[in-house]
């Protein structure tokens, strides 16, 4: 992984790890489907977490 050499690069890189994130639960949580009761609720709150993440931080970057 390369680091941003200054703020604003290194929040766009924090985005792009975070839509990584929310396309990965978004698949655990299709794959899962109804078939698990527990897990798909808690993803689905740790989705909703990292959706926040992404919006502040997009937040962020129109600032700078």
């Amino acid at each position: 992984m390369v680091q941003g050499s200054g703020l604003e690069e290194m929040i766009r890189e924090d985005l792009v790890a975070e839509r990584v994130a929310l396309e990965s639960y978004g698949e655990v949580i299709r794959y899962r489907g109804e078939n698990d009761p527990t897990t798909r609720p808690m993803l689905e709150e740790i989705l909703a977490v990292e959706e926040e993440h992404a919006e502040d931080l997009q937040a962020l970057i129109q600032k700078l």
